[in-house]
């Protein structure tokens, strides 16, 4: 009995296990990392000393690297597939069914601390290895960096305290995905707090740059203390809630019948768990740049207040939201069994597809008015002159739709080939590499390019499907300096090739999507 009890024990935490190649893997993006400066600096400086030049990626690396690294990918990664993964065990009815052996609450949750110290050990041995090597073969000294990164890596234990916190509340895949981008967009808001326990917060003040590396052991430990805390909450939550049964989240007062596209799309649209979380999140966004607005208009008038709104109607942060959710469109749908129910009735394939990305669009489309309202109110609240803000905000807001759709249907091309989790997995590390990794690195080579620094980026931005990057292409083309008044929007007009990259991209995605979902087997 106790064998057979740990065999199906074990079986509820493999697919958190199989997650620790995939962490190894992406752990190896400090090296990357670390040859990106390295060509950096040595095109600026190249009799640069060796010793000089190890300070220098070091201090890039601990500095700004590592940290969005652990912020933007790893933090994201623990909260939302642990959260996903114990609220589809809980829909699917194992963990009633585990704990109706002889297992305690107690036990079965500290299954899931263990599991999560494991991928936050794997994330960090990996980032600090990869990085040192890669440092080594270039002849730098890497004892700071390897205690630097150990340190900034303590921020996932944080993550984990929040994870077990919001278990008790994950009753399905669907709500764990959206508790999990919920804590992480809570936690970009929360970091601009001076509170160095909260983990995305920590990032900035645990490792301190001078001549050497120094940690700060008070913010270490105000981490550790509160992660404890959470954990113990959360198990105490755990034993103490219902478990035979679920809550779901729902509008009142809509009610369609399936009846075609019409139908598929309405009811989709009011009634879907990912609508409800992605405009709730799109608004939570726009708070996160409200302060940027306020630090140009003060620094720079109301030229840097109009650049200021052009770079934050980018979202930088809003694929880390739409590309999850498209990811869970169809796969989720698929697995659970909805998609064969309706499919059922008089219903056709078109009609469910077109119907759940219409709904996505929709959802979309609502999330980046608000996110724009709110951003122009603010501006305009500001002293930004009325004529111009609603120029920019209408044209960069159009623009920040078309790179969203883009995002949105690269997820529904992840979740029309792959299973729930690996799509979600791979979303996240695609939000990463696209809206954050892949246009610093661009930027640093159009950088050191020769000629006109906009033309560069407009150039070497143009084979790269990072519609966030050519976001950044058709700005700098209008706000190439900061300080001055944006030029006219007629500036887009020069890069049409990047224009269309917005589109290409979008309609590429979803006509293979859509030729996969048409003879696809949805019996997984």
């Amino acid at each position: 009995m106790l064998k057979l009890l740990e065999f199906n024990y074990d079986c509820s935490l493999a697919g958190v296990t199989k997650v620790k190649v995939k962490l190894a893997i992406i752990s190896l993006f400090p090296a990357l990392a670390v040859e990106i400066d390295v060509f950096r600096f040595t095109t600026h400086y190249p009799d640069i000393p060796t010793e000089e030049l190890a300070h220098l990626v070091t201090a890039d690396l601990l500095a700004k690297w590592l940290p969005g690294f652990l912020k933007f990918l790893l933090v994201p990664l623990i909260l939302i597939l642990l959260l996903s993964r114990f609220g589809s065990d809980f829909e699917r009815g194992n963990v009633v069914l585990l704990l109706s052996k002889p297992l305690t609450r107690r036990r079965y949750f500290l299954g899931w601390v263990l599991e999560g110290l494991k991928l936050a050990l794997v994330s960090a041995l990996g980032m600090a290895l990869s990085g040192a090597l890669a440092m080594l073969a270039h002849g730098f000294e890497v004892k700071d960096y390897l205690i630097g990164s150990l340190a900034l890596s303590l921020s996932l234990v944080g993550a984990l305290g929040i994870a077990l916190l919001l278990i008790p509340l994950a009753t399905s895949r669907d709500s764990g995905v959206f508790f999990g981008l919920g804590a992480f967009v809570a936690l970009l808001l929360l970091g601009k707090f001076d509170y160095s326990f909260i983990p995305t917060a920590y990032l900035e003040r645990a490792v301190s740059i001078g001549e050497g590396v120094s940690i700060s052991h008070e913010a270490i430990g105000q981490l550790l203390a509160l992660s404890v805390g959470l954990s113990l909450v959360g198990m105490e939550a755990f034993r103490r809630r219902e478990l035979r049964g679920s809550e779901s989240i729902a509008v009142p007062g809509f009610s369609f019948s399936l009846r075609g596209l019409y139908g598929v799309f309405l009811g989709l649209s009011l009634q879907s768990k990912r609508f409800i979380a992605f405009v709730a999140l799109a608004v939570l966004t726009a708070f996160l740049n409200l302060d940027t607005l306020g630090d140009y208009y003060a620094s720079r008038g109301v030229p840097g207040l109009l650049n200021a709104l052009i770079s934050t109607l980018g979202g930088v942060f809003l694929p880390f939201v739409v590309l999850p959710l498209g990811a869970v469109s169809i796969s989720s749908a698929v697995e659970n069994g909805t998609v064969r129910v309706l499919l059922s009735k008089p219903l056709r394939r078109r009609d469910f597809f077109l119907g759940t990305l219409l709904s996505d669009i929709f959802a979309v489309f609502i999330g980046t008015t608000l996110y724009l309202a709110i951003l122009v109110a603010y501006a305009l609240h500001l002293g930004a002159p009325l004529n111009k803000t609603l120029e920019l905000g209408l044209v960069f807001g159009f623009l920040l739709f078309l790179s969203l759709v883009q995002y949105l249907a690269l997820g529904h091309l992840l979740s029309a080939f792959m299973r729930d989790r690996k799509a979600l997995f791979i979303s996240l590390v695609l939000a990463f590499l696209l809206g954050f990794a892949v246009p610093i690195a661009i930027i640093a080579a159009s950088n050191s390019a020769e000629g006109s620094f906009v033309d560069a980026l407009a150039k070497n931005s143009l084979p790269v499907p990072s519609p966030f990057l050519h976001y950044i292409v058709l700005e700098t083309a209008v706000s190439p300096k900061k300080r001055l008044p944006p030029k006219s929007l007629s500036e887009i007009l020069s890069y049409p090739g990047n224009l269309a990259m917005l589109v290409i991209p979008t309609v590429v995605y979803l006509a293979i999507s859509w030729l996969r979902f048409k003879r696809a087997d949805l019996r997984w």
